[in-house]
């Protein structure tokens, strides 16, 4: 058996076990396919993967051989309504397992993510998918797909689909990274994923991450950096565990503090943390404004702390190890 029969077999396998329990996948488990029919779970699952994008009437006399007794478009669409979404992911997940062949590159599984555009049927009333260019222009409906890729074993783990209007990839790769289970891995992304949620996310799931940023000169997150050296690694960050709930001014205070350490100067002061915070707050809110309340004392735990947290912010008692070997690295 070549391998193309052995993964064509094992998807069709996993078809066939998930209709002998299809009522976990059906809106109306006690009455959806009860009755046997030509569409049977199983025949429609496997009819929905092998569509090629022609007329729906086309797409069914082709499968069913241009029999006489081809079911309706109707009955075909009657069908596919009473399928859950969750089927088509329960399939997808159980398939991925089933090839355990996990390679690694140096005892690591190299995850890639990206995101992709996937045009869908018409229909100008679905305001989440609709496009429209020109006011007399015929519009489409897009899918944003989100996916994990692993590099070393050539195949899809995970993924993640949103309306194309609605598409956000930076909070899908965060539900994508929490959503992992798995030996360690480094996940990997291009530009435009540079976002520090992302890599909070990775380091509290213990894992790695390789991501591309944008030049020094554009808008992104580098822009921001002062002291790049002339080589390619920038040994920058300090080396201290943090949660993505850690009080903003703790994170800024410490990644600062470091940042001047390598260049030999005093630790900044804790004053001047507050006044670049509330800075850029008050930027943020006269671009975006606050509809939400997250600048509020009740949500924002740097407002609320702030009154008792200078006496409480200490360096770690290992601040003075942070940067050792370091500093000849650094740019003078």
């Amino acid at each position: 058996m070549n391998y193309s029969t052995e993964v064509k077999q094992k998807l069709l396998s996993i078809i066939t076990e998930m209709d002998s329990y299809r009522w976990l996948f059906t809106k109306n488990p006690e009455t959806d396919f009860s009755r046997k029919k030509k569409w049977s779970f199983e025949e429609i699952m496997k009819f929905m993967l092998t569509m090629e994008g022609k007329a729906l009437r086309d797409e069914l006399l082709e499968y069913f051989d241009f029999d006489s007794s081809t079911p309706s478009d109707s009955a075909f669409n009657q069908r596919r309504a009473q399928i859950l979404p969750e089927a088509f992911e329960f399939l997808f997940q159980e398939f991925t397992k089933s090839f355990n062949d996990n390679a690694a590159y140096k005892g690591l599984r190299l995850i890639a993510c990206d995101g992709s555009d996937l045009c869908i049927a018409c229909n100008p009333k679905d305001e989440t998918t609709y496009f429209q260019p020109l006011p007399d222009s015929k519009g489409f409906n897009q899918l944003h797909l989100n996916a994990f890729y692993d590099l070393c074993s050539r195949r899809y783990t995970d993924a993640i689909i949103q309306p194309a209007r609605l598409k956000n990839e930076n909070s899908a790769m965060c539900e994508l990274i929490d959503r992992y289970r798995g030996q360690p891995a480094v996940f990997i992304a291009d530009r435009g994923y540079e976002n520090y949620n992302i890599f909070a996310h990775a380091e509290h799931k213990g894992m790695y991450y390789l991501i591309r940023v944008k030049d020094v000169t554009s808008n992104g997150i580098a822009s921001k950096l002062t002291m790049l050296p002339e080589s390619d690694v920038i040994n920058i960050l300090p080396k201290y565990k943090t949660q993505p709930h850690d009080a903003p001014d703790f994170n800024i205070y410490c990644y600062i503090s470091y940042a001047r350490k390598l260049k030999g100067l005093p630790p900044i002061e804790y004053k001047d943390i507050y006044k670049f915070y509330d800075d850029k707050m008050e930027e943020y809110l006269r671009q975006y404004g606050d509809p939400n309340g997250v600048f509020t004392e009740a949500n924002d735990t740097m407002l609320k702390n702030r009154p008792n947290i200078e006496k409480f912010i200490v360096l770690p008692s290992d601040y003075d190890d942070l940067s050792d070997g370091s500093e000849d690295d650094a740019d003078e």
